[in-house]
């Protein structure tokens, strides 16, 4: 039995570049690879060097089974403004239970100083709106197309300790 394993994407890493290409091929998606071809025309030294004093951090987190990526998030996070704001990708399959967004909002939280975690998703998406409300966030409604998503780090914390 094959376990799903989440990952920071390594912009330099062929294997992972190559089930992103596949990832968007399926899932009718552009862009994100020519996104990480464009960071991959610098050198690796330089790119890393820059991420260290960037003010805003871009990353893209995705889960991996049997060597294909299984969902996808583009992540942004100010840590000097204790934001973050997690956009997942459209995948064909809407039915399935994501659990990214979900664990991408906990590396935020336990990797960084983010007070709070945004998550914007397709208004067509409703089980991924459903498991963000069961999981404590809060609906602010439509911006630009999209249903944003809120859960701060007291209200994290809060819904732990009513866990326990």
């Amino acid at each position: 039995m094959s376990i799903e394993r989440f990952f920071l994407l390594d912009p330099y890493n062929d294997n992972h570049l190559n089930m992103l290409s596949s990832f968007e091929k399926n899932n009718n998606l552009k862009g994100i690879v020519d996104s990480i071809k464009n960071i991959r025309s610098i050198p690796k030294e330089k790119y890393l060097d820059k991420r260290k004093t960037e003010i805003i951090k871009e990353d893209i987190i995705f889960t991996e089974k049997e060597g294909k990526i299984t969902d996808c998030c583009f992540v942004q996070i100010e840590e000097d403004r204790g934001w973050c704001n997690i956009f997942p990708y459209d995948i064909t399959n809407k039915s399935k239970k994501r659990k990214l967004p979900l664990l991408a909002s906990e590396y935020a939280f336990s990797n960084s100083k983010v007070e709070e975690v945004n998550i914007t998703v397709l208004p067509e998406d409703i089980n991924m709106q459903n498991n963000l409300i069961e999981k404590g966030f809060i609906c602010l409604g439509d911006n630009n197309g999209r249903i944003m998503y809120l859960k701060d780090r007291e209200e994290k914390e809060n819904s732990q300790r009513m866990i326990s």
